[in-house]
């Protein structure tokens, strides 16, 4: 059987596309998916449907500036003069997605 219908319109197209966590922009620390790829397991094997919470973080210390600690993008978030390696605020995560919605 074979379909002789006209193409599918550009606007319908961008409609049905899947959405995505919007820290798929960033690079994942944790499976080292690079930026627009779905995070998988770490043999690379099977893809997750989630993103890794390191990527997360990762995202919100990419694209916001934390307003407790006042870490600009690209810096970590500290508390008393100890750097958070692995976590950020929850005001940066608040800040990340006003950001990228």
């Amino acid at each position: 059987m074979t379909t002789t219908g006209a193409p599918m319109p550009a606007s319908l197209r961008a409609t049905l596309r899947t959405v995505r966590h919007p820290a798929q922009a960033t690079p994942c620390p944790h499976c080292r998916a690079s930026a627009g790829r779905s995070c998988t397991t770490v043999s690379g094997r099977i893809t997750l449907a989630e993103v890794h919470p390191g990527r997360i973080v990762a995202h919100a210390r990419r694209v916001a500036a934390c307003g407790r600690c006042d870490a600009q993008p690209g810096h970590p978030c500290h508390d008393d003069g100890t750097t958070r390696h692995d976590t950020v605020h929850a005001e940066r995560h608040l800040t990340a997605e006003e950001v990228t919605a």
